[in-house]
């Protein structure tokens, strides 16, 4: 392997994870907005428990967020791991096909070689998606692929 196929490559995708973040504190600003600019006969009406349900629903939201952008693509010298919000999977560079980010798609594409069956054309490839890499990341993306492909094919 080439000398940057010895080494840990993380790939994030910095457009997603600064809209996440600027979803994120503006629903706490606009939550926190509307709730400073309700008359204070109306706030209080609301019990305890009604108040924190409203918390919990708003600290519900921003760690759905949270989750969703915190993809993440990484290169090891041996293997493929990436995680897609609350999953996580690590493949080995000899299962990976290609990585792929067609014209329209939002995010790339690993294609892996299944170990139940052979592969006899290019559909009986199992696709998994790699939100770490997105299309709106421009040439960093692309960047991204070019060095994961790299990969794939040095392990053969």
């Amino acid at each position: 392997m080439t000398e940057s196929a010895d080494r840990t490559i993380v790939y994030r995708s910095t457009r997603l994870r600064v809209l996440v973040l600027v979803a994120s504190v503006s629903l706490v600003l606009l939550s926190g907005l509307f709730w400073v600019a309700l008359p204070a006969n109306l706030k209080a009406q609301f019990t305890l428990s009604q108040a924190m349900t409203l918390l919990g629903i708003l600290v519900f939201f921003v760690g759905a967020l949270l989750i969703v952008g915190s993809g993440v693509v990484r290169a090891e010298p041996d293997a493929l791991y990436f995680r897609n919000g609350l999953s996580r999977h690590r493949y080995p560079w000899s299962q990976v096909s290609r990585v792929v980010l067609r014209p329209g798609d939002a995010w790339a594409q690993v294609l892996l070689v299944p170990l139940d069956r052979p592969v006899d054309e290019p559909a009986d490839l199992e696709h998994r998606m790699l939100m770490g890499i997105q299309t709106g990341d421009g040439q960093y993306a692309l960047d991204a692929i070019g060095e994961l492909n790299r990969r794939a094919n040095a392990a053969g």
